[in-house]
């Protein structure tokens, strides 16, 4: 055990070393100078070194590689473009809103779809089976943005029972959980569903029946268990997801997370709040998918390391 979590945790490294440089040379590669974006239009081009100078992209690309690794290896992720805000403190702040937001989303979804797939397994092409599938159909075919944009003109605009910016209260969660909730609820809703269909076919499931066992004894421990096992990595690639889902929908109602951080980095040119977010959202998503691996174990037995 001791040496599959040392070599998981050198490839986590890796994964996130690899994902944070690719995005330090997309970003510098891409059109567009950081310093004309600071300046006001028509400024001249020796007031333009100088930003150049201050900000350090004057420097060959190589070079400000080099110095973004030694700053990384010192926990320093530098300092934003605008404003001069440290990019690991303005981070910090904003991850426990996306935080907030994906584990409501999550436990939602994750309940909702349960609920919903358990329903429709127990009588397979049922009227109520035929109507799960059909929202899920619908549910999958949804883009997430234009879905966001159509409840916040309908219960924040039209109806103003909701707000539609911002994180004020207990009541703003409502429309951007709502979105990311119906988002992720279709795979979750066919994954419960097959996944109990077949273990209801099991040996052990008549077995169980013919020692006298409950309906309900049967299908919330002996099934679930065994249907449980695909649904862990499922659920952990969606988390994953809400991370990266959260761009658009924190963007639409104004959420103030790392997504809406990461979107207005990218649209101001700010080379280190995009290379912090990314490195964080890396992270996450690498540490989130490592934990799936370990749960493995504690829910099947039979896996092995």
């Amino acid at each position: 055990m001791g040496s599959y979590v040392a070599r998981r945790t050198a490839q986590m490294v890796l994964v996130v070393l690899g994902v944070v440089s690719v995005t330090f040379f997309a970003v510098r590669l891409v059109p567009g100078d950081p310093a004309r974006i600071m300046e006001p239009p028509g400024t001249p081009e020796s007031v333009l070194k100088l930003t150049r100078a201050r900000l350090g992209t004057d420097k060959p690309i190589p070079v400000q590689y080099v110095g973004f690794l030694r700053r990384l290896a010192r926990g320093d992720l530098g300092t934003s473009f605008r404003g001069g805000r440290p990019v690991m403190g303005t981070v910090v702040d904003a991850l426990p809103n996306t935080f907030a937001l994906g584990i409501v989303s999550m436990a939602v979804s994750t309940a909702l779809s349960f609920l919903v797939g358990i329903a429709a397994a127990l009588r397979p092409n049922g009227p109520f089976d035929r109507l799960a599938l059909l929202f899920v159909t619908v549910a999958q075919s949804t883009p997430s943005f234009w879905l966001g944009v159509v409840l916040a003109l309908v219960f924040a605009i039209e109806l103003r029972w909701l707000p539609a910016i911002g994180m004020t209260g207990p009541e703003s969660f409502v429309l951007p959980v709502a979105t990311l909730s119906l988002t992720l609820m279709p795979l979750l809703v066919r994954a419960v569903r097959q996944g109990f269909i077949e273990a209801l076919g099991e040996g052990f499931v008549r077995a169980a029946r013919a020692r006298g066992l409950s309906e309900r004894r049967i299908l919330l421990v002996h099934v679930m268990k065994v249907a449980a096992v695909p649904l862990i990595t499922l659920i952990g690639l969606q988390a994953g997801y809400v991370l990266g889902g959260a761009v658009v929908i924190e963007s639409i109602f104004n959420w103030p997370g790392i997504g809406n951080l990461a979107l207005q980095a990218i649209q101001q040119r700010d080379f280190p709040m995009i290379q912090g977010t990314v490195l964080v959202i890396a992270v996450v998503f690498t540490v989130v998918n490592f934990l799936v691996d370990l749960t493995y174990a504690a829910v099947d037995p039979r896996v092995k390391y």
